[in-house]
């Protein structure tokens, strides 16, 4: 699955390693899902997470809401390993991702 322009904002975010300062941050990015490896591409910054990490994931009203745990953030060279919410708004595919990831 591959999605462009999304929307995404990371709230409540427990940093366990690295450098990364900000709890919670708001950026456009490219969504692709794929051999259960989830890719939020935002240019600058680039969250992956594994599907074992998926802790629990909402539909809401345009968007899905997951709850990560343990996922990685790259920002250049500097990776940091986090845990927080992720909210990307799909519009009408929210439904179409949240039962693939969750489903």
């Amino acid at each position: 699955m591959n999605t462009e322009n999304v929307k995404a904002e990371f709230s409540n975010l427990e940093i366990h390693l690295g450098s990364l300062k900000d709890s919670k941050f708001k950026l456009k990015c490219n969504v692709m899902y794929y051999d259960q490896l989830l890719v939020m591409d935002g240019g600058k910054r680039v969250a992956t997470m594994h599907a074992r990490n998926i802790g629990n994931v909402h539909l809401e009203k345009q968007a899905i809401r997951i709850a990560g745990l343990n996922f990685e953030i790259k920002e250049g060279d500097e990776v940091s390993v986090v845990s927080g919410s992720i909210r990307l708004e799909l519009g009408d595919e929210a439904e179409t991702w949240y039962k693939e990831l969750w489903g």
